[in-house]
């Protein structure tokens, strides 16, 4: 089996947790980055008029946001697939949604993760149905202080 660990993060608890998947699968990481970068203003869910407010309350504000690849080099030669995001209001990061709508995904199997210090993740359906094709093996919410243990313990529980 050959493994991919796609990621979106901001604060660097993704990465943390992408980082051990792909340390316990022999996987390849790749970082997705936003087209039009978040700055720390952006990021301040505090202030009502940052972007992040901007988007979480608008749909199409969301749906506008792209990333500035979402190719992956021999995206064909992978049999299964994690994808992580942070938590923003209750669902995976919407930047990754450009990239789970831009890849075909017949064929691979599907992992989700998502960090977050208390927010539960409550888009998991949209995320399954945005990543065509895929065989869906479900989802895992990590806290930021997530250990490494428990990370590989979940990868182990999946059917790869």
């Amino acid at each position: 089996m050959k493994a991919l660990v796609v990621y979106f993060t901001e604060s660097g608890c993704t990465r943390r947790v992408a980082q051990t998947i792909a340390e316990a699968t022999g996987a390849t990481l790749h970082e997705l980055k936003a087209a039009e970068p978040y700055t720390a203003a952006d990021l301040d869910w505090r202030d009502s008029g940052s972007r992040v407010n901007r988007e979480a309350n608008d749909p199409a504000a969301r749906q506008s946001v792209k990333l500035a690849d979402t190719s992956v080099p021999d995206w064909d030669s992978y049999d299964a697939v994690f994808i992580g995001a942070p938590v923003w209001w209750g669902v995976a990061a919407w930047p990754i949604d450009d990239f789970l709508t831009s890849n075909d995904f017949t064929g691979k199997k599907l992992a989700a993760f998502v960090t977050s210090a208390s927010s539960s993740f409550g888009n998991e359906s949209d995320v399954k149905d945005m990543a065509k094709g895929a065989q869906w093996l479900g989802v895992k919410r990590f806290p930021s202080s997530a250990s490494a243990a428990a990370v590989k313990s979940w990868v182990s529980s999946l059917a790869l």
